[in-house]
C-alpha cells in the first residue's frame, strides 16, 4: 500500500460510486431515517457531535473505516504516540501531546523528553505564582499586572483563542493583550492604551528570528526607553519563549527569564507549552492544568477508543466525505458562542497549514483534495451577512455549527431567553442548509402569506433553496478548561487522521517557510 494512491484503491472507487447514488442525498435520507437526529450522535468527554446532516447512513460508514484500513492507520497513530520522527522532511517527532502528559509513565517519548517539560513546567508554575503575588516589578517599582503577548501565527492564534474562550472566569491581572501584525498604527493604539510600568511582554519566538515579531519588540524596546525605562531595567518587562536561547542571550535576557520551545513542537501545536503562558498569567495556573488535562484525556480516548465511537476519527471520515467524495472545497465554522469567536482562525491554521499540500509522503504529486478552505466566524453574525451564499449560491462548503449547551453563570436578566434564541437560530439553519425547500413547499409557503398566482410565478424560482449542505453541530456541555482543551485536540487528531488518510505529511509548512525566505532576502537588500 505504501506505494499505492489512496484514491487508486478499491475502497476510495466504491465509495465515489456509492454517494452518487441518489439515496444518499440528504432529503431521501431523511424520508428513509425519520430518527436520524437522534440516531447519529456521539458524546465524548463533555463534547456531542450531531451529524445527521452529513450524507452517510450506518453502510456507508462502515465502508469509510475501510479508509483505515488501506492506509494502515493504525500503525500511523502508534507512530504518533511513540514519539517516532514522522515529520520526516524535518528529521523531526512531533511530541505535543508530551506536553499534556508531563508524568505519563509509557516509554513513549525520546528519553528525556517528560524530564524537560515537567522541569519547564515547574519553572511556569512558579513565574505565574510569582506574578499573581505581585512579586514581579517594573522599572518604576511597581507591581506588573498586564500581559502584552508578541507573537505570530501558532505563537498568537492559539492562547488568544484560549484567553478569549475562557473571559468569564475571573481574571487575575489587570488585562491581556495580544500582538501578531506589525502594523504600525495597530500598535500605535495598544501602546497609546498601556501604562509602561505594568506590563509584562512575553516575546514568543521559537527561532527568534521571526521579522514580524522581532520588529514589534524593537518597538517596544524603544517605548520603554522613551517611558523612562533604563537600559539595566528592561529584562524586569520581558520573558522569552524560544528554541534558540543563545540568541536570548545576546538579545540580552538571563536565563531565568527564557522559557524552552522545543524542535519537535510545531507552532500549531504550542499553545500547550510555554506559549500558553499568557493563559496561566491571565487565569491561573489550575485552569492551565485543566486545559492541558482536558486535551490528555481526548489522546487516550484517541488512542483507545473504535473508528465509529472515535470523535477525532469520525469527524476525519466526514470530513473526507465530504472534501473528497462530494466536492465541498471549503469548511464554515459557524460559531454560535461569542467566547469561541477566536476558534475560527486557530482552526484555520491548523487545518490549512498542516494538511494544504500537494505531494504525498512518497514524493509524488497527488490529484486528489487535501485541506479545505477553512473560514467562517460568528453564525449569528453570518445569517444576516455570508449565509445567503451557502444557501442559495454556487459555494460548496461542509459546516461545523459550534455552541455551548449549558452557561448560567451570567448576570444579564434575559441571559435564558438569549441563549435559548442563539440555539434556535444555530438549529434552524442547519436545517435549512441540509434540507432546503424545493418549488412546491415554497410555493405552499407563499400562497398562505397572501401572493396571488401571477406573483407566484414570478417570485417561486427565487425563493426555494437547493439544500444538501453537510454540516456537524458540535454541542459542548460547557466552555470550561477541561472541554475546550479537549475540543482542540479532537481538531487536532482529526487533522492527523485526514492526514494519514490523504498520505501526506502535516506537520512541515514548507510554504511559510518560502514567504519567510523571500522577506529575508528583500531584508538583506
Amino acid at each position: 500500500m505504501e506505494n499505492t494512491l489512496i484514491n487508486q484503491t478499491q475502497c476510495w472507487r466504491t465509495l465515489l460510486k456509492i454517494l452518487k447514488e441518489p439515496r444518499y442525498q440528504l432529503t431521501e435520507l431523511f424520508k428513509t431515517e425519520e430518527a436520524r437526529e437522534d440516531r447519529y450522535q456521539l458524546q465524548v468527554l463533555g463534547i456531542t457531535l450531531n451529524y445527521a446532516y452529513q450524507r452517510v447512513d450506518q453502510a456507508l460508514l462502515d465502508q469509510l473505516v475501510g479508509l483505515l484500513a488501506a492506509v494502515d492507520f493504525n500503525r500511523a497513530r502508534e507512530h504518533l504516540f511513540a514519539g517516532e520522527k514522522i515529520n520526516f522532511t524535518e528529521e523531526r517527532a512531533a511530541l505535543h501531546m508530551a506536553l499534556r502528559h508531563p508524568k505519563y509513565k509509557q516509554a513513549t517519548w525520546a528519553a528525556g523528553v517528560q524530564e524537560e517539560i515537567e522541569a519547564e513546567l515547574q519553572r511556569l508554575a512558579a513565574l505565574t505564582k510569582s506574578f499573581h503575588q505581585g512579586e514581579l516589578t517594573g522599572f518604576s517599582g511597581g507591581t506588573l499586572n498586564t500581559v502584552v503577548n508578541l507573537g505570530i501565527g501558532g505563537s498568537d492564534l492559539g492562547p488568544k483563542m484560549v484567553v478569549k474562550a475562557l473571559s468569564h472566569l475571573p481574571r487575575l491581572n489587570k488585562a491581556t493583550h495580544f500582538v501578531a501584525n506589525p502594523d504600525p498604527w495597530a500598535l500605535q493604539a495598544l501602546l497609546q492604551q498601556l501604562d509602561a510600568r505594568e506590563c509584562l511582554f512575553i516575546l514568543s519566538s521559537k527561532s527568534l528570528s521571526t521579522v514580524e515579531t522581532l520588529e514589534n519588540y524593537l518597538s517596544i524596546v524603544d517605548w520603554l526607553r522613551a517611558k523612562g525605562c533604563a537600559e539595566k531595567d528592561l529584562n524586569k518587562h520581558f520573558v522569552v519563549v524560544s528554541s534558540a536561547t543563545e540568541k536570548a542571550r545576546q538579545l540580552g535576557f538571563s536565563e531565568q527569564r527564557v522559557f524552552a520551545m522545543w524542535d519537535h513542537i510545531g507552532g500549531r501545536y504550542s499553545l500547550w507549552s510555554a506559549i500558553g503562558l499568557s493563559i496561566a498569567l491571565t487565569y491561573g495556573w489550575s485552569v492551565f492544568k485543566e486545559l492541558l488535562a482536558g486535551a490528555a484525556e481526548m489522546d487516550q480516548h484517541f488512542k483507545e477508543a473504535p473508528p465509529l465511537q472515535n470523535l477525532p476519527i469520525l469527524l476525519a471520515l466526514l470530513g473526507v466525505v465530504n472534501r473528497n467524495f462530494l466536492d465541498k472545497e471549503a469548511h464554515l465554522m459557524a460559531i454560535y458562542d461569542g467566547r469561541l469567536s477566536e476558534l475560527t482562525d486557530f482552526i484555520q491554521q491548523l487545518d490549512m497549514e498542516s494538511n494544504g499540500k500537494h505531494v504525498n509522503q512518497m514524493g509524488q504529486v497527488i490529484d486528489y483534495a487535501t485541506s479545505p478552505l477553512v473560514w467562517g466566524g460568528l453564525g449569528i453574525n453570518g445569517q444576516h451577512a455570508y449565509y445567503q451564499a451557502v444557501h442559495q449560491g454556487r459555494l460548496h462548503t461542509a459546516v461545523d455549527f459550534i455552541a455551548v449547551r449549558y452557561d448560567n453563570n451570567s448576570a444579564l436578566p434575559r441571559f435564558d431567553q438569549h441563549q435559548q434564541l442563539i440555539h434556535q437560530s444555530m438549529l434552524a439553519q442547519a436545517k435549512a442548509m441540509a434540507l432546503g425547500r424545493d418549488q412546491e413547499a415554497t410555493r405552499q409557503r407563499l400562497i398562505q402569506e397572501g401572493y396571488s398566482e401571477p406573483q407566484l410565478s414570478r417570485l417561486v424560482p427565487h425563493r426555494c433553496f437547493e439544500g444538501g449542505t453537510t454540516s456537524n453541530i458540535i454541542w459542548l456541555d460547557r466552555l470550561d478548561p477541561q472541554t475546550l482543551g479537549a475540543l482542540i485536540a479532537a481538531y487536532e487528531h482529526k487533522i492527523f487522521t485526514q492526514s494519514v488518510i490523504w498520505q501526506i505529511n502535516p506537520f512541515d509548512q514548507w510554504g511559510v517557510e518560502l514567504g519567510k525566505t523571500l522577506l529575508s532576502d528583500l531584508s538583506a537588500r
